[in-house]
């Protein structure tokens, strides 16, 4: 994406997820995109993709479930199909969709952290595994310990998706809920790589 198409891009996104959203998905929004463009500035990535991208993640989580499902089957990035057989994971290439429409982002990277921010995939690129994790341990996720945020402080995309998986397939497996399956392969395969 040229510098010039991320010119007022995360605030154009941000207003939409004022208009779009409940007061406390806006202020998980906030906190992922904050979190997203620290860790982008720290990997050399360019920061307004973070802000972008955070502040885009969630923007269809509100949306009726079968618009939801319309715009995720229109995704553009490829997808799981278990996506499709749990609603709740929808919100995420919904999403992507849905910047992709109507805010005209063409950007890969910022469509990819969009859509895969709710399974994640094993070949994500580095701004889709900062915003995935960025979703899980932004400030307002009471669930992980400050510490882990502090770990998280100037690690890599790959050590911070690796602490972010932790965390989540952690909190998840105590609740009794279910962890996705492409959620589970991409926590292996990091723990694998990482020996």
């Amino acid at each position: 994406m040229a510098d010039r198409d991320l010119e007022g891009l995360p605030e154009r996104l941000e207003a939409a997820a004022r208009a779009l959203l409940s007061p406390e998905r806006f202020e998980h929004s906030r906190g992922c995109a904050r979190f997203a463009a620290e860790a982008c500035a720290r990997s050399g990535i360019d920061p307004r993709k973070g802000r972008a991208a955070g502040w885009a993640h969630d923007l269809a989580k509100e949306l009726p479930r079968e618009r939801q499902m319309t715009l995720a089957r229109a995704c553009p990035v490829p997808v799981p199909d278990s996506v499709f057989r749990n609603p709740v994971l929808l919100h995420g290439p919904a999403a992507a969709t849905l910047v992709a429409r109507e805010f005209g982002v063409r950007d890969p990277e910022i469509l990819e952290a969009a859509a895969c921010h709710t399974v994640g995939r094993a070949d994500m690129g580095p701004l889709a595994k900062i915003v995935w994790a960025a979703d899980k341990l932004e400030p307002g996720r009471r669930h992980v310990d400050d510490e882990v945020r502090r770990r998280c402080g100037s690690l890599d995309p790959d050590s911070l998706l690796l602490e972010a998986l932790e965390a989540t397939v952690t909190w998840l497996r105590a609740k009794g809920r279910e962890v996705a399956p492409e959620t589970l392969d991409l926590y292996n395969t990091l723990r694998k790589e990482r020996g």
